[in-house]
């Protein structure tokens, strides 16, 4: 009988998918840039394409801790277990994905004050080419508005270290969840397949 154990194969995994950290682009390394500098190194996702450009960068930089999870409102009960280890986190996910965290967001986070942003890319803007990401996509703002959580929309490059690290602030101030949504007008539009 063959030792299965023996011939394991030990592989490195990719948590960014098909994205490089010598691409990335600039408004992901603001970003990360103001999270390092407030002290957030545990980022917890679920991986798309927008954010698998930022995870490109942080792979490589050994001050951030990738932690995925299989669905969003998992990252609630990471983020909250980290913070009441006096470690800091954000969730990175897609808005289709954000209906998912909302009992999660306002029974668990809000409720017992545990801060950490919300960084989410927004899908069903404008330029969006399929019909499933519409409705969540234009719901995020009003779904944040209904659990009482802050929000900024990014949409372009101008001010953004500025806005995002008044957004950090503020999240860790107020000791709740502040939302950072990622417009396409600063991510790109994702192509049609």
């Amino acid at each position: 009988m063959k030792d299965v154990r023996s011939s394991a194969v030990t592989t490195t995994l990719k948590r960014s998918g098909r994205h490089t950290a010598a691409d990335a682009p600039a408004w992901a390394r603001t970003l990360l840039a103001a999270l390092r500098d407030e002290d957030i190194t545990n980022l917890v996702f679920l991986p798309d394409t927008v954010m698998g450009r930022l995870l490109a960068l942080a792979e490589e930089d050994p001050f951030f801790r990738l932690v995925g999870v299989h669905r969003e409102e998992e990252a609630v009960g990471v983020l909250t277990g980290l913070y009441l280890g006096g470690q800091r986190g954000a969730m990175l996910i897609q808005s289709s994905g954000l209906g998912n965290t909302l009992n999660a967001l306002g029974s668990l986070a809000m409720a017992y004050r545990i801060p950490f942003p919300v960084l989410v890319s927004l899908r069903g803007e404008l330029g969006e080419f399929n019909p499933a990401q519409l409705h969540m996509g234009r719901a995020v703002p009003g779904c944040l508005d209904a659990l009482t959580i802050r929000h900024v929309t990014l949409r372009s490059e101008t001010d953004l270290a500025t806005i995002v690290t008044g957004a950090l602030k503020t999240c860790f101030t107020a000791e709740e969840p502040f939302g950072i949504l990622l417009s396409a007008q600063l991510t790109g539009w994702k192509a049609e397949k």
